[in-house]
């Protein structure tokens, strides 16, 4: 049911209905979804230089990937406009999915492909609840798990393959996704081949975000 737009809701109104947002994260699948402030996650310029160096295999062939995201300072300036965001996880295992470059091409589709519809569909019910400037992101790269590594449509004739569900990832916009959800209180690790050979890590971590009002 769409709602009509709301000018002045109480921070009770917001917090209930990102709470019913979390149920609903759950509900599809989710792993784990928190309530947070935004201005608890953190931009900074360093996340998209790791975009280049080593340089990504998505890197320019992407239109939701860099360099086509917004610089660094617009996105600080946007999330600067939010106070509330729904943190959303799905829980990788095994975490070698997310081990190495040529393990995660193949694995790690299925994780992110979940994240991007949670995210979607979050940021649907909340636009139709009358947070008409919801806006999620997801994680890795749309056009891995949507386009199967197909040339991107959209740059290539202007006409994307999954309007719907095709988003910009967390660390594409150069949000820190570590620190962030680190902050939030979950756990994250770094994932390496080495980490995965001595055994030192439970679990990976596909994260996504909603920023609702």
């Amino acid at each position: 049911m769409v709602k009509p737009i709301i000018v002045d809701r109480t921070d009770e109104q917001i917090l209930s209905d990102l709470h019913r947002y979390a149920e609903v994260a759950a509900e599809l699948g989710a792993d784990g979804a928190k309530v947070i402030e935004a201005q608890g996650v953190v931009v900074d310029e360093r996340v998209k230089a790791k975009c280049r160096v080593p340089r990504c295999f998505h890197f320019g062939s992407c239109a939701n990937c860099p360099p086509m995201t917004p610089d660094v300072d617009e996105v600080r300036n946007m999330i600067g406009r939010y106070r509330y965001a729904l943190l959303v996880k799905h829980e990788v295992r095994p975490a070698e999915h997310f081990a190495d470059r040529k393990s995660s091409l193949v694995n790690a589709k299925s994780h992110e492909k979940e994240i991007a519809r949670i995210v979607a569909e979050i940021e649907n019910r909340a636009f139709s609840d009358g947070y008409y400037l919801a806006l999620g992101l997801a994680c890795g790269s749309c056009r891995s798990y949507l386009c199967n590594n197909q040339v991107c449509q959209y740059l290539d004739s202007g006409r994307c393959r999954f309007p719907r569900i095709s988003r910009p990832s967390m660390e594409g916009m150069g949000i820190d996704v570590f620190l962030t959800v680190a902050q939030a209180g979950w756990e994250i690790y770094p994932i390496g081949p080495e980490a995965m050979a001595a055994g030192e890590v439970p679990v990976g971590l596909a994260v996504g975000i909603v920023f609702v009002v």
